[in-house]
Order: structure tokens, then C-alpha cells, then sequence
């Protein structure tokens, strides 16, 4: 089977689109690589209607809605590889299945590399926060230090203007 279009990733964006996609009864595979970068937040933020939502209860909410949506399918695993094939694009899942689709939506967004502080990993999410924007709110008021690789002070100060927490 050729699906019309495959997605990679189950955050907002990719089950935004399998919602788009399924409504417009499209043949849609969506690939699952399992819980997204926000799932250890407390809550997802700046999203209308669902500020402040658990990351697990949001993608639960999105998986569940998409169930009555029969054209829509999703699929547990990883895509391996990708490469064009008589105009179609054929993607290798983890374990060797290949499928195709006429179009393909990468929409896995990113990993955070942790660097090797202790604590952090175990504070990520839960008052060490990925996005200072996103979670200014929740953190405003409180001091707020900003750790980036090297040396770029232009991008430190213009993200520390954005957040509406006390500036250090």
C-alpha cells in the first residue's frame, strides 16, 4: 500500500497533521517513536485551550481523538531511513518493514543533549527548564541562569529579555 502521506513524530505538530489529514480522509501513517522532548515538563505551555496540560495527558487527548479517524493509522517504531523511489518516497521502519507514501511529514522535533551536571538530568523539566519562554510564567519571579554551549552573549541577553521572570 501506498499511504498519501506519512508522518514521522507524535508531538503537536505531527498529530496536528494526522488530524488534518484524517478529517480530509488521506491514507496516513504516522510513525510513534514514543514519548516527546516535553514529556518530563509539568505541562505544556502556550498551547490555546490546553495551557498548562500534562505532556502525556495532551498526546493521550490527540492519539484518542484520532481514533475515530479510520484513514489514520498509527504505528509504534522508528524510521530507520528514507529515500525517494519513482516519485514516492519509501521510508525503512526499525526492524526492516518498508512502507511509501506520496508525501512525508518530518515533524520529530529535537533531542536535548544533556550536558554531564549533576542533578540535571534528574532536575530536567521540574524547575530546570528547556524553553525559559515556554515556562516563564511558571518560573517568573524567581532567578533565572541560562546555560549555553560556548560563548554567544547576543542570544543569551535576547532570550532573557523574552522571559517575563526577574532579569539577572
Amino acid at each position: 500500500m501506498t499511504y498519501d502521506a506519512v508522518i514521522v513524530g507524535t508531538g503537536p505538530a505531527g498529530l496536528s497533521a494526522a488530524l488534518t489529514l484524517g478529517r480530509a480522509r488521506r491514507a496516513t501513517l504516522v510513525i510513534d517513536g514514543g514519548p516527546g522532548r516535553n514529556a518530563p515538563s509539568d505541562g505544556v505551555h502556550n498551547f490555546l485551550s490546553r495551557d498548562g496540560i500534562a505532556p502525556t495527558d495532551l498526546r493521550n487527548i490527540a492519539l484518542e481523538q484520532l481514533s475515530a479517524y479510520a484513514t489514520v493509522e498509527i504505528r509504534e517504531g522508528l524510521a530507520d531511513r528514507v529515500t525517494a523511489v519513482d516519485g514516492e518516497f519509501e521510508l525503512v521502519l526499525a526492524g526492516g518493514h518498508r512502507v511509501r507514501a506520496r508525501r512525508l511529514l518530518l515533524a520529530t522535533g529535537v533531542l536535548d543533549e544533556l550536558p554531564a551536571i549533576a542533578g540535571l538530568a534528574e532536575r530536567w523539566g521540574h524547575g530546570v527548564v528547556h524553553r525559559p519562554y515556554c515556562h516563564g510564567w511558571e518560573r517568573r519571579d524567581l532567578p533565572l541562569a541560562v546555560l549555553a554551549p560556548g560563548n554567544p552573549p547576543a542570544p543569551v541577553q535576547s532570550r532573557r529579555r523574552a522571559v517575563p521572570g526577574r532579569q539577572l
